[in-house]
């Protein structure tokens, strides 16, 4: 009984000792710091220190404060490559871009015929893509027409020598002449007033320099008078063609400056100027046709490549930032700024003309802020991965508020849009290379998942946006973006979980653009985790049934359903 009232005691004087809110100067009791590490927030200990797991140094938690800002250390900001750069006032205009190819210029173009009718006796050069000189023996011909020519030739010659009248020395420049005019050399012709003796093969040479690009008579073949031979190009100089649809025609004009990307040489950018726009539209549709010139000294480009086209328009003096500091999603576009040493806050913002490089920002920062450029992707994973929050929850964007995503839903989608089925198989192609991701995340490699996300965007590059139009383009170009965001993410993170947030970002985008426009001969599953990222759930596709989990691999590899079939 006794030891029953001792206890009592004491946990009154417990109850009113914590009660007791207050110092003897009137303070409140200081909250007791504790320390944790971004990328294993169940470490967690009560005085600053490293991760006994990645050895990261632990930052700050910031205890009832805005659990949407990051708080790093100087040594986890040289980690993550985080940049800053200040919002200026820049010239921009928005940019187009087009889908092109290159051409051989028509211009640069000579056809090698014969001048007389006969056989060709033998081709010097059989096979098309050799360079050849001017003055090159090409080909032989055996002509009696020219038999003849020469005979008359002759006969002139002779009968200058012999006669000395003026009437007999105009007939052997007549006949010389006329010898020239049908494709003998100067020397040919000295060798037949020496020889005398005529010869009805007559080898020609070429009268000028080019790659052969076409040969359309074989050897043995009888050919008229003006039948072609040989097509030559000079490929140092070659035209790069665009379609455009009126609206975009009605924003350039001739002599307008463009930039031209190869594909292969996108880091080579060409400047070019507009030199020929179509006059009318292209037979029964609604395309204009734009031409560019490019100097190609070193023929590394050849016709038939793929081309990228940009042009700006409407320039202005604005506030920008470069477009890698933007950080995109259907709720709206933000940007990280800082607002104290190694303290980043996400910041909503409005766009407005935009290029590759640089973006116009109309509300949100102001000029001189300072704002994270490289390194976004990975603090907007830390917050969405390790916070479990939206950085951009309560925000609003149109009018609408921003809700956290629930990802326990497959998503509705409406009914496929009506494209070209070549577009629909380049799509369903992006699925090898996204599998070989999946299996580099279930294996935990993260190496390896790098390394299949570079082969992701190679396919994704060989999508061709140009076979959607209208509607349809313009929401495959909001999905191109994501996907090019998602794997940016994946590439430049250094932490398997970060992999795998942006893993379910591409899953989600990818799902949608399948839905979108449809499928062709897919044989695949559309799988979920419910216990991914905190119980939130994340999905992934498949193209077995049986389940292998991206998002725990190993730990807990078989944890999941399939909630749709892809077919």
């Amino acid at each position: 009984m006794k030891t029953t009232i001792q206890y009592l005691v004491v946990s009154v004087i417990i109850l009113l000792t914590g009660c007791n809110g207050k110092n003897n100067n009137g303070q409140s009791s200081e909250i007791k710091q504790t320390y944790t590490c971004p990328m294993h927030p169940q470490i967690v200990q009560d005085k600053p220190g490293t991760c006994p797991i990645c050895g990261m140094d632990l930052v700050v938690v910031n205890a009832g404060g805005d659990k949407s800002e990051v708080t790093l250390s100087e040594s986890q900001i040289e980690l993550a490559n985080i940049t800053v750069q200040r919002v200026s006032v820049q010239e921009i205009g928005n940019s187009i871009l087009l889908n092109g190819r290159l051409r051989a210029d028509e211009t640069q173009t000579e056809v090698v015929s014969t001048r007389v009718p006969g056989r060709i006796d033998k081709l010097f050069i059989k096979e098309t893509g050799i360079p050849i000189n001017q003055g090159q023996l090409i080909y032989e011909i055996y002509s009696e027409q020219l038999l003849t020519y020469q005979n008359e030739y002759l006969l002139a010659l002779a009968q200058s020598q012999s006669i000395d009248n003026k009437r007999y020395s105009s007939y052997l420049e007549a006949s010389r002449k006329k010898l020239w005019l049908y494709g003998m050399t100067e020397h040919q012709i000295e060798e037949l007033s020496k020889s005398k003796a005529t010869n009805p093969r007559i080898q020609f040479v070429a009268p000028a320099s080019g790659i052969i690009t076409e040969i359309p008579v074989t050897e043995g073949q009888y050919v008229a008078e003006g039948a072609a031979i040989y097509r030559l190009e000079k490929l140092s100089k070659l035209w790069v063609e665009a379609e455009m649809y009126p609206r975009e025609a009605s924003l350039i004009k001739l002599g307008d400056r463009i930039i031209i990307y190869v594909n292969g040489f996108e880091n080579q950018p060409i400047e070019s100027k507009v030199i020929f726009l179509s006059p009318e539209y292209r037979q029964s549709s609604q395309i204009f046709v734009l031409r560019a010139s490019l100097t190609n000294t070193d023929y590394r480009f050849v016709p038939g490549m793929q081309a990228e086209i940009v042009f700006e328009h409407s320039k202005k003096k604005a506030l920008t930032l470069p477009a890698d500091a933007v950080i995109r999603e259907e709720s709206g576009n933000h940007v990280y700024r800082i607002t104290g040493v190694g303290k980043y806050r996400p910041q909503m913002i409005t766009t407005g003309l935009e290029n590759f490089n640089k973006v116009e920002i109309t509300s949100g920062v102001e000029e001189g802020d300072s704002i994270v450029v490289t390194g976004a992707y990975l603090l907007y994973s830390e917050i969405v991965l390790k916070k479990g929050v939206n950085p951009m929850a309560g925000h609003k964007h149109d009018e609408v508020a921003v809700q956290a995503s629930d990802a326990k839903q497959v998503p509705k989608t409406e009914t496929p849009m009506s494209v070209d089925q070549a577009f629909i198989q380049q799509l369903n192609e992006l699925l090898t290379p996204y599998l070989k991701i999946e299996e580099a995340l279930v294996a935990s490699d993260a190496n390896s998942a790098s390394a299949q996300t570079r082969a992701f965007n190679t396919a994704l590059k060989d999508v061709d946006m140009g076979l959607v139009k209208g509607d349809a383009h313009v929401k495959w170009m909001e999905q191109l973006k994501n996907l090019e965001m998602a794997t940016k993410l994946i590439l430049s993170a250094k932490d398997i979980e970060i992999q795998r947030a942006a893993f379910s970002q591409l899953t989600n985008t990818l799902y949608s653009s399948i839905k979108t426009f449809g499928v062709q001969g897919l044989n695949a599953y559309y799988q979920f985790c419910p216990m991914a990222f905190d119980n939130k759930g994340a999905f992934w596709i498949s193209d077995v049934k049986e389940i292998s989990n991206p998002y725990f691999g190993e730990k807990m590899l078989r944890c999941g359903e399939t909630k749709e079939t892809l077919n």
